[in-house]
């Protein structure tokens, strides 16, 4: 059966304070020429009517538009995680983004309190929400699984809505009206990855346009480790982190030993896969402000590191989590909208004890590389490391400085390191596996390094 899209209306700007994901004010929209609306879709789910926001940047002049929607739920934290990683990304290509409130605890905790005059009439059918505790202490099993069920059952909404809203991105009255959309793209990390994931597993094949195709082109599910995705008549990019998965039993997120999300990549019309697993980068990035400052990790996790007897610094890990990120939604997109099929990369190799395999520097080794990595100056911990030397299952990781002896052991003098690091950035981007854009960042960074 065709799914009924939402309808769309659009709230005017009457002065008072609007809701927007926390974090997502960078960059700048003008410094792009982007614009952000705020709408309200509405519909039924299970024979409930529901209403929640949808908030949309796009850029002023449609000539800009790429054709492509990036389309994301909005967080149980309250922020947009695709946006944060790939929002530089999305502007400089002229891609739109959509944030959809599409969780009802998202909608409870995070959207009506922000204005209860604007959203007061705002809802989505489900179990109360008042007590749901959205930051429960992730390394204890027991409330980690009750965590995720009860973060399900809450939500049970959400697949619906998901579709709705993206059938209803495509139709003739809406934010994109008279505009040439060429696809979008579902795309969410970590609580969102979830919701990304089990909309692939449960709404996929069920939630139809009129004409029998999916709703959406394709799925960008990131650092959410779930059973292995069947094969669906869309591209899948799937990204994870090395600090996802770091943990063989994934202790925090019952039920996924094993790495079992693992599988091997396709390019079959009916089961278009890629696996992109990012050697040495933890499942939050930590290269640019404010998140690089390791005062801000202290407070938000000293207490569960102080128990995993972990501490952070003397930096955090400013590995190029955003712009690998940005590198694999780029492939993504291309692949969705003009069948570019997007390289392959070996998967992060595994010890004997189940842990990801060490270089001599202490670095991961396989996955997707990055000049850091390669031509290090750093050792790069995707979690905080316990006392046994065993990764944490904190979300942040750090890094180690090598002293200036180290350095000239290695390399001699800075403009020998220089040189090889910017002849391994050239060989990543000509391998597909560095946004060209984002390459001058990382020359500085080079520049910088003190020998």
């Amino acid at each position: 059966m065709a799914v009924r899209p939402a309808e769309l209306r659009r709230l005017p700007d009457d002065g008072t304070t609007v809701f927007s994901p926390y974090a997502a004010d960078a960059p700048p929209l003008a410094d792009f020429d982007y614009i952000q609306e705020e709408w309200v879709a509405t519909g039924v789910e299970d024979g409930h009517r529901y209403a929640t926001t949808v908030c949309v940047r796009r850029p002023r002049d449609v000539a800009r538009f790429s054709g492509s929607v990036i389309a994301e739920p909005l967080h149980v934290h309250g922020i947009a995680p695709i946006w944060i990683y790939t929002g530089l990304y999305i502007l400089r290509s002229g891609h739109a983004w959509v944030e959809i409130t599409a969780q009802k605890t998202t909608l409870d905790q995070h959207v009506k309190p922000t204005n209860p005059d604007r959203y007061g009439d705002l809802h989505i059918e489900g179990p109360d929400t008042s007590d749901f505790d959205a930051n429960p202490r992730l390394g204890n099993r027991e409330p980690a699984a009750t965590f995720w069920s009860e973060l399900i059952r809450r939500n049970r909404a959400a697949s619906s809505i998901l579709a709705q809203v993206g059938a209803a991105l495509r139709g003739p009255q809406g934010p994109l009206e008279g505009w040439d959309v060429g696809n979008v793209i579902l795309a969410g990390h970590s609580q969102t990855g979830s919701v990304t994931s089990y909309y692939i597993q449960e709404a996929h094949d069920k939630e139809r346009l009129a004409d029998g195709f999916a709703v959406y082109d394709g799925y960008f599910p990131s650092g959410f480790p779930y059973e292995a995705f069947h094969g669906v008549d869309v591209p899948i990019v799937q990204v994870m982190s090395d600090g996802d998965v770091a943990l063989p039993d994934y202790s925090f997120r019952p039920g996924y030993g094993g790495r079992r999300y693992r599988r091997d990549d396709s390019d079959e019309a009916a089961d278009r896969y890629r696996l992109y697993e990012l050697a040495g980068v933890p499942h939050m990035g930590t290269r640019h402000a404010p998140f690089n400052d390791v005062a801000l990790w202290q407070t938000v996790h000293g207490e569960e590191a102080a128990k995993e007897g972990v501490t952070f610094g003397p930096g955090m890990n400013s590995l190029p989590h955003f712009e690998l990120f940005a590198m694999g939604l780029d492939h993504h997109v291309r692949w969705v909208a003009n069948g570019t099929v997007p390289p392959r990369a070996k998967r992060l190799e595994v010890g004997a004890d189940g842990f990801f395999a060490k270089d001599e520097h202490g670095n991961t080794r396989g996955g997707v590389r990055c000049a850091q990595l390669d031509v290090p100056h750093s050792i790069y911990h995707p979690n905080p490391v316990k006392p046994d030397g065993t990764p944490s299952y904190l979300t942040v990781g750090t890094e180690e400085p090598f002293d200036a002896p180290k350095l000239r052991t290695l390399y001699g003098d800075k403009a020998t390191y220089v040189e090889r690091f910017n002849r391994r950035l050239d060989e990543l981007i000509s391998e597909g596996w560095l946004v060209p854009d984002d390459a001058d960042e990382m020359r500085r960074e080079a520049d910088g390094v003190e020998f």
